[in-house]
């Protein structure tokens, strides 16, 4: 698996764009971002979803320009997420952005559920704390962790949705049980692995 990664939206989001063969997915549009683009079309990458770790504004932001561009892309976010996707008050997007935005997945999943993308495998971990509907992605060695757990740090709680101790379950139980080799890749700062955040996140030490 190939893995690219831009900075977007005000809010310096980490977008990627992840593809194994001819066949992708990108996680967290938080912005438009044309090299993604051109990217994927220099390579002939299909991309075939478009992958929300959560719904708050500067994580979708760049849906409906990469829609355009990919328009039989399926956006994909977890089941409980719907409330704060479908309403601009409660994903702060105007407060990003400047407009509200509003919108809804193609694919609702659950806790445990399996996407196949070409030859990769994915599967969904409910980690709520950060929002109610939160989830993290696995894909080989690789957990793309959108706002659940940054390089030594975690999540915000203070949001709608948002709990702290729901967060340090969600890192404990459900993060921390993979190998300790595993990549994390956030929703922003830099790349981690669980062995690091065992050891240095202050937030998850007992």
């Amino acid at each position: 698996m190939k893995i690219y990664k831009f900075l977007t939206s005000p809010i310096q989001v980490n977008t990627y764009l992840a593809y194994d063969g001819r066949v992708g997915f990108i996680v967290d549009p938080g912005g438009y971002e044309p090299r993604l683009t051109e990217i994927a079309k220099s390579e002939s990458i299909d991309v075939q979803y478009i992958i929300l770790t959560h719904g708050h504004g500067d994580h979708i932001g760049g849906i409906a320009g990469f829609k355009e561009d990919f328009p039989d892309a399926k956006v994909v976010a977890y089941c409980d997420e719907r409330e704060i996707l479908n309403d601009s008050a409660l994903n702060a997007a105007k407060d990003i952005f400047g407009y509200d935005i509003s919108i809804d997945a193609d694919i609702y999943v659950n806790d445990g559920d399996e996407l196949t993308v070409g030859d990769m495998n994915l599967k969904f971990l409910h980690t709520p704390g950060h929002t109610k509907g939160g989830m993290c992605i696995v894909c080989g060695d690789y957990i793309f962790t959108g706002d659940t757990i940054f390089r030594e740090s975690i999540g915000r709680t203070d949001f709608y949705s948002g709990n702290f101790d729901e967060i340090i379950r969600s890192i404990k139980n459900k993060i921390f049980t993979y190998p300790d080799s595993t990549i994390l890749l956030p929703g922003h700062m830099g790349d981690t692995t669980v062995e690091h955040e065992k050891r240095y996140n202050p937030f998850v030490q007992d």
